[in-house]
């Protein structure tokens, strides 16, 4: 025997069809909605009643409920910003997911490192009082250690056999570098050393910042970073047996970064220098001697024997370019200025602005750049036609009475000489009258 029907959904069965007979019937999910009742129910009794199976059932007349009605089809400009409307939509969802994936992948990242001070570290007291017990003036030494471009690749062939570079001589010229630094100073240096700052300036990972460096980099961006971590802190483990004290100055470069182009905020927390000198932080944590400053701002202001120093990487001095006659001395001076009327603006004046980024050795009067670990490569060659340098990093002393005294370079690699002799001088000879 069949179940007898609801009154009441032969009532709405029976309604919707004289509205849809009518021609302006709303969907049979709207209906079924407006009147609470499923759309699979609704639309049995629907059919029943079209067959003429309940016509026998004498039903009340449901009451009279708005239904919302159909929407006409959207015009073609309408369909066109719904279509602009809902790309943008989609675009601020995207980003919204990008921000989140890298606050997550920042608290990761800190978590990984043990957190990170947002208090800028005071440089140690040995940097800033005299020594009274000394025989003699005291001087520091100072060093920037920069551009190490880890994972990158230059080929011999193509830099006229002038340089080459790759993941093993990086770390043969490290280890050139900190012996080397440590000979000049220990056997050629004024002496009576209370520290030395070792300034690390950025770009120590090749990055693949270039498709030409992602095609050719031995390393990938986190094999190069703990490659280059492992070099570092070797080296400078070897540098605090000597000296006893350590100071570094830590800032960002830009080959480290991981965004397709340089952005202005939250810039170290997107940069592999930045993790490495945190992963040197953590690495040294009990070691009282080594201490590192890598400041959120991505500049470092100290004094040594009250010379005041801003330590940046170089590659936002605020001016591009240079020329074939004077190189980068031009973008560097303009960048100078900028930095020291902004500087003197917040109330941090400096004596000495200390530069990596443009891969050439330079001591200008109120500027130290720094060349390169990495040296010549094909870049330099074929677009600056630059002539090739000797990879080096600077060398200088602060005398606590005189000020910066004693500049030199830390060559990396052998000079070639033109000439050998016996003769500490050799004087023209003249030719008979």
């Amino acid at each position: 025997m069949v179940a007898k029907p609801s009154l009441e959904i032969v009532a709405l069965a029976r309604r919707f069809v004289d509205i849809e007979m009518g021609g302006n019937a709303p969907t049979l999910s709207d209906f079924a909605r407006a009147h609470n009742v499923t759309r699979q129910t609704l639309y049995s009794a629907i059919e029943r009643v079209k067959t003429g199976k309940w016509d026998s059932i004498v039903a009340p007349t449901p009451p009279d409920i708005p239904i919302p009605q159909k929407k006409p089809p959207l015009t073609s400009e309408e369909r066109s910003i719904l279509k602009d409307t809902k790309s943008a939509l989609n675009e601020a969802r995207r980003e919204r997911d990008e921000a989140l994936a890298r606050a997550a992948e920042l608290a990761d990242m800190r978590s990984l490192i043990g957190g990170m001070q947002n208090t800028p570290v005071e440089p140690p007291k040995w940097l800033l009082e005299p020594m009274k017990k000394s025989k003699g003036l005291a001087h520091v030494p100072m060093t920037i250690w920069s551009d190490w471009h880890a994972g990158e690749v230059v080929s011999l062939a193509e830099t006229n056999g002038t340089n080459e570079f790759n993941s093993k001589v990086m770390e043969r010229r490290a280890r050139v570098l900190v012996n080397k630094t440590i000979d000049l100073c220990m056997m050629h240096g004024p002496g009576n050393y209370p520290g030395i700052v070792v300034n690390l300036l950025g770009d120590f990972i090749s990055g693949a910042l270039h498709p030409e460096l992602a095609k050719t980099d031995d390393k990938s961006s986190i094999e190069a970073a703990l490659h280059v971590r492992d070099v570092l802190a070797w080296g400078l483990e070897e540098i605090a047996k000597a000296f006893g004290q350590v100071y570094v100055p830590c800032t960002s470069g830009n080959h480290g970064r991981n965004t397709h182009k340089p952005e202005f905020k939250r810039t170290v927390f997107q940069n592999f220098d930045w993790l490495i000198y945190e992963m040197l932080r953590r690495h040294f944590e009990k070691n009282k001697r080594i201490i590192f400053d890598n400041p959120d701002s991505n500049e470092v202001h100290y004094k040594v024997f009250g010379r005041r120093y801003l330590a940046m990487h170089g590659d936002m001095l605020g001016t591009k370019g240079g020329d074939g006659i004077i190189g980068s001395i031009g973008p560097i001076s303009r960048g100078e200025l900028k930095v020291g009327r902004q500087a003197s603006a917040f109330g941090k004046d400096y004596d000495c602005l200390l530069l990596g980024h443009w891969h050439q050795s330079l001591w200008l009067p109120r500027v130290i750049v720094a060349n390169s670990l990495k040296g010549f490569d094909e870049y330099a060659a074929k677009s600056l036609r630059a002539p090739p340098s000797i990879p080096s990093q600077p060398l200088w002393f602060v005398n606590q009475k005189y000020g910066q005294v004693v500049h030199c370079e830390v060559f990396l690699e052998e000079q070639p000489q033109t000439e050998h002799s016996s003769s500490w001088v050799t004087l023209q000879q003249k030719k008979a009258a």
